[in-house]
């Protein structure tokens, strides 16, 4: 079958279109066979906004820009773009312009509102939200900047003229200073230099010492060891009399502790004002039956017969 040149024409032609077609989806950013989903945003300042500048939702590329155009009615920027169909732009929702003019890279964020609330309809307007314009900050306060460095560097400008002035007087302050610390710094390297040789005899004098009570200790390193161990002995045997010691100073506390609190007859005797005199008079009736019988013992061995005393 023999094909027409009209045939071919014509399905050149429509190749060509739906290549164009595609192509030109692509490059716009939109799917190539999807559906995608129209809205607008005004704003008071497109920023550099163009057509074909990405929309993004979160950072990720859902759409591009397709419209900037001035609207008669409102006179503000109308900004048309498009999103893919399955991103659902519901009420609240707001659109910012970001990115910096100047680098190419002006982008529409889109922050999608409460997935509750009812889809805005296909070409329905975005609220415009408040973003922040890097380069306008910039350019607002470069003013205000630039009158502190100028006053910053009119200070600094002061100070070296000032202190120039007075390096260049022999009887300031600063030249003064100036030249006393650079004698004290002579002085010190006279100093360094000439006691470098004193310096280096003590450290030779330090190596020397050490060396040689390395070498001691390695001649009477025996000797040291026994009396290291002879002492070792002598502090256990203190040990064991200091624990000696307070067994006893224990023992002693509870002697002392019951005497405190009267028990036996040693306790009482303290503590018991009334045992104390009992025997107080005891032992003044003994001394007084002592004296009798001292001054009269016949009085007490008139009765009793030799053979009854031995």
């Amino acid at each position: 079958m023999k094909i027409s040149n009209e045939l071919k024409v014509g399905l050149t032609i429509i190749g060509a279109t739906v290549i164009f077609i595609l192509g030109v989806r692509y490059f716009e950013d939109l799917p190539l066979f999807a559906t995608t989903y129209e809205l607008k945003a005004e704003f008071e300042d497109a920023g550099g906004l163009i057509p074909g500048n990405l929309v993004r939702v979160s950072g990720v590329s859902v759409g591009s820009v397709n419209s900037v155009v001035i609207s008669q009615e409102t006179g503000k920027v109308e900004i048309g773009f498009h999103v893919d169909r399955n991103i659902i732009v519901t009420e609240g929702s707001y659109a910012i312009v970001t990115g910096i003019d100047a680098l190419g890279a002006v982008r529409l964020d889109l922050f999608l509102g409460s997935p509750s609330a009812p889809q805005i309809p296909e070409g329905g307007l975005v609220d415009p939200g408040k973003g922040s314009d890097l380069l306008g900050d910039l350019s607002a306060s470069a003013p205000e900047m630039f009158d502190k460095v100028s006053g910053v560097l009119d200070g600094l400008d002061s100070v070296l003229a000032e202190a120039g002035t007075m390096l260049s007087q022999p009887e300031s302050d600063l030249r003064r200073t100036m030249s006393s610390m650079e004698s004290a710094v002579a002085e010190l390297d006279a100093l360094l230099a000439s006691e470098r040789g004193r310096v280096d005899s003590i450290m030779s004098n330090v190596e020397s010492v050490t060396g040689s009570l390395d070498s001691a200790m390695g001649k009477d390193g025996e000797k040291v060891s026994q009396v290291m161990d002879h002492l070792g002995t002598t502090l256990t045997t203190l040990d064991a009399e200091l624990a000696r010691l307070s067994s006893v100073s224990d023992n002693l506390n509870v002697l002392l502790q019951k005497l405190n609190e009267g028990q036996g007859t040693l306790g009482l005797l303290i503590n018991d004002p009334t045992m104390y005199h009992k025997m107080d008079s005891t032992l003044d009736s003994i001394n007084s039956l002592l004296a009798d019988f001292e001054s009269d013992p016949a009085k007490y061995l008139g009765e009793m017969k030799l053979v009854d005393l031995f």
